[in-house]
């Protein structure tokens, strides 16, 4: 497997930020409702539904960047090998 290590912003994208800002909001939503006591129970739902799927899409979208850049590695990788087997030739 291509190592991409480091070539990705990870912690320090605004994606990572938004999505823990997300699922912190999602998290707090019904914490909140029970302090205040709203009769409201649709804060609940809404909440605990974005705090699930924040943080299912973070890891959906960071696979496909993985992805797409360990393919590019690996094709890479293998342009260089035939261009150094047809230079040995």
């Amino acid at each position: 497997m291509a190592d991409i290590k480091g070539r990705t912003n990870g912690l320090k994208s605004s994606e990572f930020l938004l999505t823990a800002c997300a699922t912190l909001a999602g998290v707090l939503m019904p914490v909140l409702e029970t302090v205040f006591g709203s009769d409201n129970q649709w804060i609940s739902i809404i909440g605990l539904i974005l705090a699930a799927i924040a943080p299912s899409a973070y890891a959906s979208s960071r696979a496909k960047v993985k992805a797409a850049l360990a393919g590019a590695s690996a094709v890479e990788s293998a342009a260089g090998k035939q261009q150094a087997s047809s230079q040995a030739e």
